[in-house]
């Protein structure tokens, strides 16, 4: 039997499982974690589980090293200001370089090891000399990461059009493919500036209610059509997707709006 905890490093990254050993852990203790790329500092959001071991081929489980200390915490404060430093010099290094990329974060390993730094670029990009410039001012082994343009502003943070903090950086753990049609089923307007998010792509949120407006708009009679009502024929005006009701018009030309569990389709 192992006892598994389940670790994060970064807001709203998908949930890594460790090795807890004997350590005593609850939610929001925070903790040193052995990596297939160095150590990290990152904090408890699933409490330890005594599980039969099940390990995929080639797959590293984390192991806990030890639980966060003040000394650990200092040396984390100490790190994010070297990771603003590397930033800054990963971007100035890329002007002078001019290469067609993009720099959207800097990380580094706990144990400062490694420093990983990660980009977007529209498409292939030699960064062989900016490799040996970073790795010659930061004395340290420097990793390069592409991402997209969700990635980008899952990492860079920011409000969306809602008025709230990016869903991306404050909860998503994955993105799931988004469509226009989504945004069709919906009956929204129909344009780039309405329907993109802050990373230029057609926005996530598109496919939280995606699957509800589906369902009704499979259940709501079609405009023009003929449908049974308490009151008799009558033919669809105006369906009211929210509602779950529809406007239909009589031969008289009286007007009445039914719930869509009062009447029948033909």
């Amino acid at each position: 039997m192992t006892q598994v905890v389940g670790v994060r490093w970064r807001t709203a990254d998908p949930i890594s499982f460790a090795d807890a050993g004997d350590y005593e852990l609850h939610r929001n203790n925070y903790v040193v974690l052995t990596t297939q790329k160095g150590q990290e500092f990152g904090w408890v959001v699933k409490e330890p589980r005594n599980l039969v071991m099940s390990q995929p081929d080639g797959e590293v489980l984390l192991t806990v090293l030890r639980k966060g200390t003040a000394s650990d915490f200092g040396r984390w404060q100490q790190i994010r200001e070297m990771e603003e430093d590397a930033f800054r010099l990963s971007r100035a290094k890329v002007r002078e370089l001019h290469l067609a990329m993009k720099i959207a974060e800097t990380h580094y390993t706990f144990d400062r090891s490694r420093i990983i730094v990660t980009y977007s670029a529209e498409g292939r990009v030699d960064f062989r000399p900016l490799l040996r410039e970073l790795g010659t001012v930061l004395r340290s082994r420097v990793e390069m990461k592409q991402v997209g343009d969700r990635n980008v502003a899952k990492l860079a943070g920011g409000i969306g059009k809602c008025g709230r903090v990016l869903c991306c950086t404050s909860w998503m753990t994955k993105f799931d493919s988004i469509g226009i049609r989504m945004a069709k089923e919906q009956a929204l307007p129909i344009s780039a500036d309405g329907l993109s998010g802050a990373c230029g792509r057609l926005r996530c949120c598109l496919r939280f209610e995606y699957e509800q407006y589906r369902e009704i708009n499979r259940s709501l009679p079609r405009i023009g059509e003929e449908i049974d009502t308490p009151n008799g024929l009558a033919t669809v005006i105006v369906g009211h997707r929210l509602k779950e009701t529809v406007s239909v018009r009589y031969s008289d030309d009286e007007v009445l709006e039914w719930s869509l569990v009062d009447v029948t389709r033909n």
